[in-house]
């Protein structure tokens, strides 16, 4: 992520005027490295951060999936009993994430490896596509 930054901001220095978009590399470089700097300082800050986020998104969709599910009730549905269920498992999901929230560190550690793979590769696509236009 830090290389990334720099490079970002080697591309933001040696473009010329109006080529992509200058800002974007300045941005997203300053960016990168930013949010390298603070995983190197302290990764298990970013993790209890990305797993309190993640665990209220999941209270607010477990929520509203138990609401659609009463409503679903109502209206003599069905299915309303896998949309509670689903509701309850996504809250159950969340307790889970706040109060322990290094469950969440390996699949982050896992998908945020593949995530940086294929911007790498997308990186060395696109450094051979440029050069060939110079």
């Amino acid at each position: 992520m830090f290389i990334s930054g720099i490079l970002e901001l080697y591309i933001f220095i040696k473009s010329e005027k109006g080529f992509m978009n200058n800002l974007s590399f300045l941005l997203g470089g300053v960016l990168n490295i930013v949010l390298a700097i603070l995983l190197i300082v302290n990764p298990r800050t970013i993790l209890l951060i990305i797993s309190i986020l993640i665990g209220f998104w999941l209270i607010f969709k477990g929520g509203e999936q138990i609401k659609r599910a009463i409503n679903l009730r109502k209206n003599k549905n069905p299915v309303w009993k896998r949309v509670l269920t689903l509701g309850i498992l996504m809250t159950v999901v969340a307790a889970i994430l706040l109060w322990h929230p290094e469950v969440i560190g390996f699949t982050i550690a896992l998908w945020t490896s593949i995530a940086f793979i294929m911007i790498g590769v997308f990186r060395i696509y696109l450094a051979l596509r440029l050069k060939a236009v110079k």
